[in-house]
């Protein structure tokens, strides 16, 4: 079996997206997925926060339209790795311009706010992934599956 080489997939990969939209076939959003490893003990005023002052802007992030969604999720019982935070938008630069402007307003509206997460969370990974099929989004970019 013979096997491509590393550059092959390289130049694949770059193609691909620029392939896709000469076709007029909508490219799927990104989804950013970033980690915490904290100690849940110490998320309470924390929490508060993300609920009261974080989600409200991300709120207004959403119906501007610079993301399509963003959101928190927490786990017990599975690794150190118990909070995540994701954001879906349509490529990585729409969501780091988003995040730089979540930024921008909290300074301006809550500039004595502690740093959220990096203040109890002592590490932290991002990844970015692009939104493959999946059920129930038929109507969005890059959905598709069985209702």
């Amino acid at each position: 079996m013979r096997r491509l080489s590393p550059t092959f997939g390289l130049l694949a990969a770059i193609a691909l997206p620029g392939v896709l939209a000469a076709q007029d076939v909508p490219t799927p959003p990104t989804l950013r997925l970033s980690f915490y490893e904290c100690d849940m003990n110490q998320l309470g005023p924390t929490g508060q926060q993300i609920e009261n002052l974080e989600i409200p802007i991300w709120d207004e992030l959403v119906d501007e339209g610079m993301v399509q969604s963003y959101g928190y999720f927490f786990h017990s019982w599975a690794s150190e790795w118990n909070v995540g935070i994701y954001t879906i938008a349509a490529d990585i630069p729409a969501i780091l311009s988003a995040t730089e402007e979540f930024g921008n307003r909290m300074q301006e509206r809550h500039p004595d706010a502690d740093g959220g997460l990096n203040q109890v969370c002592p590490h932290h990974r991002d990844g970015f992934y692009t939104l493959g099929p999946r059920t129930g989004m038929a109507d969005e970019p890059g959905g598709g599956g069985n209702r």
